[in-house]
């Protein structure tokens, strides 16, 4: 992925919260929102579900919760949605605006994870849409399978896994102009990918760390065995302490989750660089480090 460019994706952990849930709350995760009618609107009311470690009703916590029991992968929350529901045609989806445009034949490099909340059914079918306009539907909690995803996982790759986080990734050509991306199973039941472990006839997963970034050009400027770059400590509370062992940092970004960034140097070609992040707010962060070789990201957490 090109980690030097812009996450386009607000909010992509689900951190910035106006409100702790106590319900199915995706909304309180601005800008997200459900593409479909439940309860009348989208602006207060959803069944696509917003897990955070505040929410101490037992309900919607982090890492325990009414539907399994997970950490986030990063920070301290995460979303939720049902993506199969045996023969019903029941079915939610995430949906957010980017903070730009797609731009035409670009190539944009799309990531985000998954984690299977309890022993059910695992599915193939999980997948990214992009679109010019919402998909936003007044049919309740229909399956949108109208439109096919740019963006899918492997239809031979079952994501079955409930203690780790799973990567769905992938990368598409823009048409240009699509501002909306929406998350989910884009597939009838009859047409899904099912693998039954034992459980209930539904499948339900946790979400985290959404990322799109254009990736146009990427491959020989990335460095694939960014372990040789350290980060520590993380979480971190007044500083964190970047260290290569293999090569030589020429510049250091820090982004926020919505993407702006909150620190810049250029190192003087120190091996081992401090940086002062006691007056950054709780939550989480990126790091772009450009080095004589490529560009190595990580993620850090500000206690």
């Amino acid at each position: 992925m090109n980690v030097n460019a812009q996450n386009l994706v607000p909010n992509q952990s689900f951190e910035v919260n106006i409100q702790c849930p106590f319900g199915s709350d995706i909304y309180k995760a601005p800008p997200w929102f459900q593409p479909s009618i439940y309860s009348g609107n989208t602006t207060n009311s959803a069944s696509t579900d917003l897990f955070d470690s505040c929410s101490h009703n037992g309900l919607l916590g982090v890492p325990e919760n009414l539907i399994g029991f997970q950490f986030a992968r990063t920070g301290y929350s995460y979303a939720g949605i049902y993506v199969y529901y045996d023969t019903l045609n029941y079915r939610e989806y995430l949906e957010v605006p980017l903070d730009a445009p797609l731009i035409a034949n670009r190539k944009y490099c799309v990531e985000f994870y998954v984690s299977l909340a309890y022993i059910g059914v695992g599915i193939t079918n999980f997948g990214a849409y992009f679109s010019h306009d919402s998909l936003l539907d007044t049919t309740n909690l229909k399956a949108i399978n109208y439109v096919i995803p740019q963006i899918e996982n492997p239809s031979t790759n079952f994501l079955s896994d409930t203690l780790n986080w799973m990567l769905v990734s992938g990368n598409f050509i823009s048409a240009g102009g699509e501002r909306f991306m929406t998350i989910g199973n884009f597939h009838l039941p009859a047409n899904t990918n099912v693998q039954n472990l034992g459980g209930t006839s539904e499948a339900y997963y946790f979400i985290d760390d959404v990322s799109v970034v254009d990736c146009t050009g990427v491959g020989i400027s990335e460095v694939n065995d960014d372990a040789e770059v350290s980060v520590y400590p993380n979480p971190a509370s007044n500083k964190i302490t970047i260290e290569s062992t293999k090569y030589k940092v020429q510049s250091i970004k820090m982004y926020d989750v919505l993407g702006e960034e909150v620190n810049s140097l250029k190192p003087t070609g120190n091996s081992k660089i401090e940086i002062d992040v006691s007056n950054l707010t709780q939550g989480v962060y990126f790091v772009t480090i450009q080095t004589e070789k490529g560009i190595v990201r990580k993620k850090v957490v500000k206690e």
